[in-house]
């Protein structure tokens, strides 16, 4: 029973009953439905009411409001989920029989990727690691379509895989631009058309009030870093109801920029050329477009190379949303470390894993059942890679 419910039953606020249990509405909408998704199904199998309670449709929706997005990370074989508040807890979600990437992320759908040897190619799917639910993204290898991000769209209740064509395939009479393709579709790409403005290089995008934001990214060399570190770029901003671009005004920031989703509005962090501090904005007005500069953080680089042996000069940070605040995520060789916001180090552990990446993806896991994997999977032969 969590710590603030015991204290409200002790003090007669939540009704026990004649045996001195909680009323079964109490235990199913209160604790059952903040369970992670492998400890509520193994409380499914104890008792018959449970199982009946949380096999209803509102149920899983109301699970899945109740999980955390959380850091996904990869090895040669697992795919992990990294707490939110303890670095050292590394959540396995999935065992693969292959080595995949996280492409894209939402809802507890995941889009995976993976080099094929034999037809030396990138090979896409589209999963439900909680439900078990895999199936082949063909329309992607075939068409030469590279993928931006993937939503909700809200008026129809398709999952929707924005795309982009960058360069002719096999004839120019393809269109250059974007494309829209609803996940379980017997259609091709729905052509959406090209914006100038748009054609940047696109970074991890967040979703945020219905739409996908991206910061420009540019790869440069430390004098170009210096040169362009106070330009201002805008956000590039994709309406998925509309489906339709827009810019965003962005605060000016260094090159080295991402944005975050941080409690439901939008984020920038950015970094100077070294990776040792780094700075935080926050979007206080989306209408207006207000930022607000909210943190400097130096990271305590020496305190954990005192720590450990295997953190080296190359090295990850990822910005984590956690209870109004942030933390940084701090990867490099096998040492995991959190980082509050004064830059005080936390939590940090060796995994002891040879191969290790940390995505800047999240994971909302979700016991939702989608039937587009039924179609998906009718059009081509479903090689499941979970073990």
């Amino acid at each position: 029973m969590p710590a603030t419910m015991a204290k409200a039953a002790r003090a007669g606020a939540v009704p026990l009953r004649h045996d001195g249990s909680l009323p079964e509405e109490i235990v199913v909408w209160e604790i059952l439905v903040r369970l992670d998704p492998k400890s509520l199904l193994r409380c499914r199998a104890v008792r018959r009411t449970w199982h009946h309670a949380t096999s209803t449709r509102a149920f899983p929706l109301a699970h899945h409001a109740h999980q955390p997005a959380l850091p996904i990370a990869s090895d040669e074989e697992y795919i992990l989920t990294v707490d939110r508040l303890a670095a050292a807890q590394l959540h396995t979600i999935a065992h693969l029989d292959k080595a995949f990437n996280p492409e894209a992320s939402c809802d507890g759908l995941l889009v995976l990727s993976r080099y094929n040897n034999m037809t030396d190619t990138i090979d896409f799917s589209v999963c439900n690691l909680a439900t078990r639910q895999f199936a082949p993204l063909q329309q992607l290898h075939e068409l030469g379509l590279r993928l931006l991000g993937m939503y909700s769209h809200q008026p129809t209740g398709e999952y929707r895989l924005l795309l982009e064509r960058d360069s002719y395939n096999e004839t120019t009479e393809d269109q250059l631009g974007y494309y829209v393709f609803a996940l379980g579709s017997h259609q091709s790409p729905r052509y959406i058309g090209w914006q100038e403005s748009t054609s940047q290089c696109f970074s991890l995008p967040v979703l945020v009030c219905d739409s996908l934001h991206w910061y420009p990214v540019y790869y440069v060399s430390e004098s170009s870093y210096v040169r362009l570190q106070s330009e201002s770029k805008a956000i590039i901003v994709f309406d998925t109801i509309a489906e339709s671009f827009r810019p965003m005004r962005a605060p000016i920031v260094s090159t080295n920029s991402y944005a975050f989703e941080m409690d439901g509005t939008l984020g920038i962090y950015s970094r100077n050329y070294a990776k040792t501090t780094i700075d935080i904005w926050v979007l206080q007005n989306y209408k207006s477009e207000v930022w607000n500069f909210k943190y400097r953080i130096k990271l305590p680089v020496a305190e954990i190379r005192g720590k450990f042996e295997t953190f080296d000069d190359l090295w990850n940070v990822e910005v984590v949303s956690a209870d109004g605040d942030v933390l940084l995520l701090v990867s490099s060789g096998r040492c995991l470390s959190y980082i509050d916001n004064d830059g005080k180090l936390i939590d940090s552990f060796d995994h002891g894993r040879k191969y290790f990446f940390l995505s800047k993806y999240r994971l909302k896991q979700s016991l939702v059942q989608h039937t587009f994997f039924q179609a998906l999977e009718s059009s081509v032969v479903n090689t499941s890679p979970f073990i």
